[in-house]
């Protein structure tokens, strides 16, 4: 709970000496006794009292000067006046609790994607947002575009591949880009910074190609660091949310044939494994590094995509994946309000192929 108004640029404080000031913030004070404690000019400070309570900062008591009536609450209106017996008592203010959003979206190229991303923007009024194959050098991203919609950028891109962006409302502090230990320096697929006490990391998970392939060897060794990176003393300190492009399903609703899915690319046991390391409880973790999928922690129903494939029509068909993920500590759960996921983009004009993922958060 904070004061209404004993602030540097409340006029009570210069008004009042501290006996009465104490009074009018506690328990109440009668005109009387202000007009008697005033330091300056008393048509001022009525001035002042009339200008709070027309706007809801106090409340004023009446009781018509004798204690044994009931006192009554005496409503603003400009008609209104004060009476010597009133009671001025200045009210409490409970402190702000806001909600904000946080998005992940795999854009497909920040640049070809700029008028849906703006109008999406300013329709969602998201204030955090983590893009994934922004596919764009650091010197040509659109980052002024982007201040004019009203958000910060920071971005780690390389030419025609992969690429990470965070745009927010207000700055991030403590960018880092990348592994720590220098892992897949080459790559540009990791990217964090700290928003109201909490680490927004957003990441782009090598795809795998096939389980055959080095590639697929590459995307597990990545989760592998990057599991070792977010659980490491520097990461760990602060509550996280861990977004991103993951090109993992995590369970049979995420996929549309589970059993023909099985043991292909992005459904295959040892990436349930690597992505388990991040899910499963365990006590050796934090509650800082123990995460939840934020999406299944509200809506439980199958067939809730986020990626759907150019090549086969596959948004047409109802057939997809969901790979875009928002994981959250244990100690953000009870502040998460909603997660949800706008197919509706995808089905409109010069899509990605794959749709934001929404959550809604009070702090």
């Amino acid at each position: 709970m904070t004061l209404a108004s004993p602030t540097n640029s409340s006029p009570y404080p210069e008004m009042l000496g501290q006996d009465q000031l104490l009074l009018l913030q506690e328990e109440g004070i009668s005109v009387r006794e202000l007009r008697n404690g005033c330091l300056g000019s008393f048509r001022n400070l009525v001035e002042k009292i009339f200008n709070s309570w027309s706007i809801g900062e106090l409340s004023v008591v009446r009781n018509w000067g004798r204690p044994q009536v009931e006192a009554q609450t005496v409503i603003y209106e400009n008609s209104a006046c004060l009476l010597p017996d009133d009671i001025i008592l200045l009210k409490k203010e409970v402190e702000a609790v806001s909600s904000y959003k946080v998005v992940t979206w795999n854009v497909n190229s920040v640049r070809s994607r700029m008028n849906v991303l703006l109008q999406w923007l300013e329709t969602h009024q998201p204030e955090v947002v983590c893009l994934q194959e922004t596919k764009v050098e650091d010197s040509m991203f659109p980052a002024w575009e982007l201040e004019q919609a009203g958000y910060h950028s920071c971005w780690y891109g390389q030419k025609t591949y992969n690429g990470v962006a965070i745009l927010s409302r207000q700055p991030l502090t403590d960018i880092r880009k990348g592994f720590e230990n220098g892992y897949d320096s080459e790559n540009a697929r990791l990217i964090s910074g700290i928003w109201k006490g909490i680490r927004i990391i957003n990441v782009y998970v090598p795809q795998g190609q096939n389980t055959e392939s080095e590639k697929f060897v590459y995307k597990l060794e990545f989760l592998k660091q990057l599991f070792l990176e977010i659980t490491s003393g520097t990461y760990s300190d602060l509550p996280m949310i861990m977004v991103g492009d993951f090109n993992v399903a995590l369970d049979s609703g995420d996929v549309n044939d589970p059993e023909a899915m099985m043991g292909h690319v992005s459904y295959h046991p040892r990436e349930h494994e690597r992505m388990n390391a991040f899910l499963n409880p365990n006590p050796s973790k934090s509650e800082q590094t123990q995460l939840h999928d934020i999406f299944r922690c509200f809506d439980s129903r199958e067939h809730q995509f986020t990626w759907w494939d150019f090549r086969t029509r596959g948004f047409e068909r109802g057939e997809g994946m969901r790979i875009d993920h928002i994981l959250a500590s244990s100690s953000l759960l009870t502040l998460m309000k909603s997660c949800t996921i706008d197919s509706h983009v995808r089905g409109g004009e010069k899509p990605s192929d794959h749709a934001p993922v929404i959550c809604e958060i009070e702090i």
